[in-house]
């Protein structure tokens, strides 16, 4: 391979080319653990400013060698794992943070920003960016962007598409330029960059809007009799547009598990002998290496007896700002959660808030012993929240055993986020996840709501969206024009594309969305806008900044039915919902319940 730019080329190239070979995709770790590391990249470039990314990208096109780009590598799906054959360009140098703002509540940062550094910038001069995920200590601002992550107060703030104003970037058929505010490029782009995951360029900048620090929180824990209660309960406060910061149901499993509340005393012994079960065959010395081998064989098993344990939910709910407001929100809220829920006080939800980046950095033991962990996070419409919880465990139940939290909530639905664990087999992982997201496509859902695609779920994610990728295919064929941008990720070639997998959930009054039937052809040209005579007026959500007005269309491409926008918020790959709208024949619109 031709030398390429000098100057900024990794220094330690072994290392370096091992560290950018893999993220944090399960599949990868068990093939890791088993002996079989994947194929290291050629080379990993360093660039610290838009000039030297630009100077990669022009060597790379001029010689038609693939470019992976690179933030922490904190992924789950194998979306930026470098290749035999490719570079990679990591964008940590890119790591200047400013300026703020403080007026108008905005800042400038770099790609290669570490989520918990931009933070703790941001606290300290008063502000927070209200976007917190699980791996905020390991993943980078221009990763979110990739992806469309979502934090753990999105109920609050919204997903981190909603904080973006503003973007620059690198692409190889274009150079630099920048969309949003102050930009030189097509404002529709915007939504077609953000979750493309560095399929079409490099995001080297952002524009992000913040906030004041919170003066006050309130947290609290609630007990329902189950899923079915809390659920209408979520529903309630969101609909009453009450914005919680955190909104958190705890299935029945994954409650006894965390010994969140106070189980009966059957429970209580089914539990003891569960960990007596699981911690006799730790102790046995031809299992100690794989102590977790044996019980995730019987998966099944495991489950019913798990299930059996479960009664009850825990539901994690606080609201932040400023008091007065809070405390208003909090009295309605309230009266909302004591019709079916039992206050457990404030412990429960200051133990979520203090432990709440913790259990993605203990994952790794299970692998030692045998095992594998993974989640999956999957969104529909409120009256369809539980049919797809329950579709989902059936599905992976026989292959690991499965629990699961419902958090990102909106007024129109929410996500779950299922945690898995089984053999550390790599045929028993392919499986669950065919099988899991066979049970989301069928559902009619979206396979995910904020991880992104990657290899994972880019055949799922290619059926789902259907012939809408012409939109991804448009414009990555002006800023890509000879594919080097992390090939073979997000959409599929190939694959085939029969349109939605199932018919549109039906939905209900309370699911606080509808849909219409737009009565010309041809449709509007832009944005949805009022006033048409043939729909409401701007629902009352539409005041929440964040909130978007369209949140499903669907219609055919070439006789090919397509239906986009499957969950109240989806991370399958580029949004192309306002790229089809124009010929759209439904959509389905947010407007609040009669």
């Amino acid at each position: 391979m031709d030398e390429g730019p000098r100057g900024i080329a990794s220094s330690d190239a072994e290392l370096d080319r091992i560290a950018a070979s893999r993220d944090l995709w399960p599949g990868g770790t068990i093939e890791m653990w088993a002996g079989r590391p994947g194929p290291v990249p050629d080379r990993v470039y360093w660039p610290e400013n838009d000039a030297e990314v630009e100077a990669v990208l022009r060597w790379a096109n001029d010689h038609r060698i693939p470019v992976v780009p690179y933030g922490a590598g904190s992924g789950v799906c194998g979306g930026v794992a470098g290749r035999a054959g490719t570079v990679v360009l990591d964008t940590k140098r890119l790591d200047r943070i400013g300026p703020l703002d403080s007026a108008r509540w905005i800042v400038d940062v770099e790609a290669g920003v570490n989520g918990q550094h931009l933070e703790d910038w941001l606290n300290a001069r008063g502000f927070t960016l209200g976007h917190s995920p699980s791996s905020i200590w390991c993943s980078t601002v221009g990763g979110w962007a990739a992806a469309r992550s979502a934090g753990q107060f999105s109920s609050r703030y919204g997903v981190f598409e909603d904080m973006v104003l503003a973007l620059e970037a690198v692409a190889p058929g274009r150079g630099r330029f920048r969309v949003g505010e102050g930009g030189d490029a097509p404002e529709a782009w915007m939504p077609l960059l953000l979750g493309s995951e560095g399929t079409l360029g490099v995001i080297t900048r952002l524009t992000l809007k913040v906030w004041p620090l919170p003066a006050a929180r309130w947290l609290r824990g609630y007990r329902f009799p189950g899923v079915a209660e809390a659920v209408d309960a979520m529903r309630q406060l969101m609909q009453a547009e009450l914005w919680p910061a955190v909104l958190r149901l705890y299935d029945p499993v994954d409650t006894r598990i965390g010994g969140r509340t106070k189980p009966h005393a059957a429970v209580r012994t089914e539990r003891r002998f569960v960990q007596r079960w699981l911690a006799r065959a730790a102790d046995l010395p031809a299992l100690k290496a794989r102590s977790l081998a044996l019980p995730l064989a019987l998966p099944g098993l495991l489950n019913r007896i798990l299930d059996r344990a479960a009664g009850g939910v825990l539901l994690v709910v606080g609201w932040e700002g400023d008091p007065e407001v809070m405390a208003a929100s909090t009295a309605a809220g309230r009266a909302i959660l004591e019709q079916r829920g039992v206050d457990l006080g404030a412990e429960p939800g200051e133990r979520w808030l203090n432990s709440r980046h913790h259990v993605s950095y203990k994952l790794m033991p299970i692998f030692e012993r045998g095992g594998f962990a993974d989640t999956m996070e999957v969104a529909v419409h409120w009256s369809a929240l539980e049919a797809l919880y329950h579709a989902v465990r059936a599905a992976v139940s026989p292959h690991v055993v499965v629990m699961a939290h419902m958090s990102h909530l909106y007024p129109e639905g929410g996500s779950i986020y299922f945690s898995f664990a089984g053999r550390g087999d790599r045929a028993v992982y392919d499986r669950t996840w065919r099988a899991a997201l066979a049970a989301v496509l069928s559902s009619g859902a979206t396979v995910t709501h904020h991880h992104g695609v990657g290899i994972l779920k880019a055949e799922a994610v290619t059926r789902e969206i259907g012939p809408a990728v012409e939109a991804w295919q448009a414009l990555k064929t002006v800023l890509d024009p000879h594919g080097i941008q992390n090939p073979g990720r997000v959409y599929l070639p190939g694959v085939a594309l029969p349109g939605p997998e199932a018919d549109p959930p039906p939905l209900v009054p309370g699911d606080g969305v509808a849909r219409f039937t737009l009565p010309f052809a041809g449709g509007p040209t832009g944005e949805l806008s009022w006033p048409w005579e043939s729909l409401p007026a701007p629902p009352r959500w539409l005041r929440s900044w964040w909130q978007s007005g369209p949140i499903e269309v669907a219609g055919s491409i070439a006789g090919v039915p397509v239906r986009i926008g499957r969950g109240p918020r989806s991370a399958s790959g580029p949004d192309p919902r306002e790229w089809f709208l124009p010929t759209a024949s439904t959509v389905t619109l947010a407007v609040p319940p009669a």
